[in-house]
């Protein structure tokens, strides 16, 4: 049985090594190292990606590293992850945030967190990386997308609200991500820096409204900070290392847990060593330093025993630090409201599905097609790369194989072709060579709200396909990212499967007017970039 941490029985050192999230090992020295920290309880939280890390990860499974962290630590250590759709391991698949907003129900918002707690709490978690509380409002972004509840603060708030509610009843930390918030900004942090231009008002009523709301209608229990630049509360430091901006959600009334986002971002460390995000972060009021996944947590808490050496963060800085860490990981041992799956959780998991598939149709045009009438259908399909870490050829997953497997049984008299996402010349001409012979096409495209990409729209090419076939269009079938549709220009009916092997099902089968279009799509797709 686990035992919540004494902060005044610990050392000072033991205190910093509350204040640290790890990462996982990148060799056995590090293994060894982050399991003699826990030992000596000196490990505030770890995070455990829940698949199969593949090459270039020291630890394989995580699986093998949730039993040698659990058998070394004999206090409720947090271990952390994302579950932007769900736990992936988990019996249950759930969508990505913004279906739930489609759907435009609280109650499945709180199913939402209720399934994915359940199973995390089952596997050994205890905090997640979320939910997403950035507004997509700006049609470009590439790090918010369908990762987004949707693209108003209203609609936002009280879906994360729903779902903070349930991951909480269930014995769950929650960081809601990304204080201040992404939402007016193009820039994927990953890569760049984001750039906040309003100021304290104007944040406080949008980006960080999501934030006040979850206090006061959820008892928000955490927050992320993002690499953001809130230019005019802070124009030199970053929102994860500036105490101006951190000042500020605790001037709200904030006083949960408060941690960092990934310091292995580009974003960032184009700016500063990984030595000097540490320190920063921890000076700058953070309760918990998260490390960078490619180096070492002995270099993360080196950084940190240093910046107190030196004078850089006080004592009573860290003791303010440490209590908030170890009153999180008490609060993680508090009975759950939920501990099993309910054939009720398994129905709404599908329902929350079914029920966002949304359609922008012209007049008197509905979703459905005519299932008697002969369509080429064209499907995207990823592009094949050269994988710098396994060294091999590989392809890009663009799994769309129930929606195609449904769609064939729907409509027997069509055919079936497949495009890349970034066809090349002698395919692009092959392929319009083959619509000739039809008088309906339907365009059936994926686009990814995915780190380090820079876009999540169509390729410029895709686009241009689309448009030397235009009159013969009949729909484009849009999974991903729905922002992407504001450059399809004008076809006949625009559906929007969001994500997953359910939706594709649902999707496929209102296209053959088989399942009704209930969804109201949570985004303005025509609006311009904030500000314009």
């Amino acid at each position: 049985m686990k035992k919540p941490l004494d902060i005044s029985e610990l050392t000072i050192e033991q205190k910093i090594g509350q204040m640290m999230l790890a990462r996982l090992p990148i060799d056995q020295e590090s293994l060894d190292f982050t399991l003699e920290l826990i030992r000596n309880r000196s490990l505030g939280g770890i995070h455990i990606m829940h698949k199969k890390a593949g090459p270039g990860f020291f630890i394989k499974d995580e699986l093998d590293m949730m039993k040698m962290v659990l058998e070394a630590a004999d206090y409720p250590i947090l271990i952390c992850e994302d579950m932007e759709n769900g736990f992936q391991r988990g019996q249950v698949v759930l969508p990505y945030q913004m279906m739930v907003g489609a759907s435009g129900s609280e109650e499945y918002a709180y199913e939402y967190g209720k399934i994915a707690a359940i199973e995390a709490k089952a596997a050994g978690y205890n905090l997640v990386f979320g939910p997403i509380v950035d507004i997509a409002e700006n049609p470009e972004s590439s790090c918010v997308g369908f990762r987004s509840y949707g693209g108003s603060k209203e609609l936002v708030s009280r879906m994360a609200a729903a779902t903070i509610r349930a991951y909480q009843d269930c014995g769950m930390i929650v960081t809601a991500k990304h204080f201040p918030g992404f939402g007016p900004s193009p820039v994927d942090s990953h890569i760049g820096m984001v750039v906040l231009h309003g100021d304290e008002e104007n944040l406080l009523e949008n980006g960080i409204y999501p934030y006040t709301y979850a206090m006061e209608h959820a008892d928000l229990s955490g927050v992320m900070m993002g690499h953001i630049l809130a230019e005019k509360i802070d124009p030199e430091l970053p929102a994860s290392v500036s105490p101006k901006v951190i000042g500020l959600l605790r001037k709200q009334g904030f006083d949960g847990l408060i941690m960092t986002d990934s310091f292995a971002m580009i974003g960032m460390r184009t700016l500063y060593t990984d030595r000097e995000c540490y320190q920063l972060a921890m000076a700058a009021g953070n309760d918990m330093v998260m490390g960078n996944y490619r180096s070492s947590v002995k270099d993360l808490y080196q950084a940190m025993l240093d910046a107190y050496h030196s004078g850089m963060v006080t004592e009573s800085q860290i003791d303010a630090a440490a209590a908030r860490v170890i009153h999180a990981q008490k609060k993680t041992m508090e009975p759950s409201k939920y501990s099993e799956l309910t054939e009720q959780d398994r129905k709404a998991a599908e329902e929350m599905c079914a029920k966002a598939i949304c359609a922008d149709c012209r007049d008197g045009v509905s979703a459905a097609l005519d299932k008697q009438e002969r369509y080429l259908f064209v499907l995207q399909e990823g592009n094949q790369f050269y994988n710098p870490v396994t060294k091999r050829m590989e392809q890009d997953v663009c799994d769309l194989h129930t929606y195609e497997s449904v769609l064939r049984e729907k409509f027997p008299n069509s055919d079936f072709v497949t495009l890349p996402e970034f066809p090349i010349k002698p395919q692009i001409e092959d392929f319009l060579d083959k619509t000739l012979g039809y008088e309906h096409i339907v365009f059936t495209v994926l686009t990814k709200s995915v780190s380090y990409t820079g876009s999540a729209d169509c390729t410029k090419r895709m686009i241009a396909v689309i448009d030397g076939v235009r009159k013969k269009t009949d729909a484009v079938v849009l999974f991903g990212n729905p922002y992407a549709a504001r450059e399809f220009g004008e076809i006949p009916r625009i559906v929007y499967g969001f994500d997953g092997a359910t939706a594709q099902k649902y999707t496929a089968l209102a296209l053959a007017g088989e399942h009704p279009v209930t969804g109201v799509l949570p985004v303005d797709i025509y609006k311009n970039r904030v500000g314009e």
